[in-house]
């Protein structure tokens, strides 16, 4: 829809990147407001975000070339030659690309490093960012719409798009199509909105709010992986790798949910 944005035509400004760093910058300044009410001072919220971007880029990248290796153990020859003869391109096509879940992990794991290196108790952190994850997610997911990637499959009906043409994904335009990103970006702002209404309201153990996150999110992305046109996320026989993570994840979020895993950690702490 559009990709990238021309600032007076000196250079161009990549749409996706410029939505999700607002994104981000929203999320972080109202972790600071947050954190005081948890016991967690603002400058630690600031650069245990900045440790978990760095996270997330990393786990993205690294996730997005799992699911390229495959292809390149298969075809090594070939890939070790494009590698000799184009470098960038080769490099480009194992690290070019981002998935989400590997950003998410990595996010998490940046903050946990964080705490680790200066001594601050990491579970806090999980309730604080958990209505905040939905949020920077579902303005990716506009990100992603602007620049026409992560898009839907084929669909003539009511909704549907028609993406104008894109040089950075030159088969976006030959069909109308579901709306994906949209649709992902208005489950995951809902969700945002009922954590945010649990974290006032109700009395919720540590864990809990971020183990709601991921059941909620686990089944959401798994039935909309259904919908997804694109074929570069990689997968194992009929299902995709973001589906093969869902289903590992979900039990992991009703374990949080029931809370009593974080309920030890923090009786034998205490």
């Amino acid at each position: 829809m559009f990709p990238v944005m021309n600032i007076f035509g000196l250079f161009r400004l990549p749409m996706y990147g410029t939505v999700f760093g607002i994104g981000f910058a929203i999320a972080v300044l109202t972790a600071r407001k947050i954190g005081p009410a948890y016991g967690i001072g603002k400058d630690d919220i600031t650069f245990a975000s900045l440790y978990g971007i760095i996270g997330l880029l990393v786990g993205a990248k690294a996730m997005y070339f799992l699911t390229k290796l495959p292809a390149i153990i298969i075809h090594f020859d070939i890939y070790l030659q494009a590698l000799k003869e184009e470098p960038l391109n080769a490099i480009s096509y194992a690290f070019s690309g981002l998935v989400f879940y590997g950003g998410l992990f990595g996010a998490i794991l940046g903050v946990y490093c964080y705490c680790r290196q200066y001594k601050v108790p990491f579970i806090p952190y999980l309730d604080i960012y958990a209505p905040l994850l939905p949020f920077i997610h579902g303005v990716g997911r506009i990100g992603c719409f602007l620049a026409g990637c992560c898009y839907g499959i084929e669909y003539h009906g009511f909704g549907s798009v028609q993406f104008p043409y894109n040089e950075l994904v030159p088969e976006l335009n030959e069909v109308p199509r579901v709306p994906v990103q949209l649709m992902e970006a208005g489950m995951n702002f809902i969700l945002c909105g009922v954590l945010f209404f649990l974290m006032k309201k109700k009395k919720m153990r540590s864990g809990q709010l971020l183990g709601i996150y991921f059941v909620y999110y686990a089944i959401v992305r798994y039935l909309l992986e259904l919908l997804r046109g694109d074929i570069i996320r990689g997968g194992v026989g009929r299902f995709s790798t973001s589906q093969i993570i869902s289903i590992l994840l979900l039990p992991v979020g009703i374990i949080l949910i029931r809370g009593k895993w974080l309920s030890a950690r923090q009786s034998k702490k205490a």
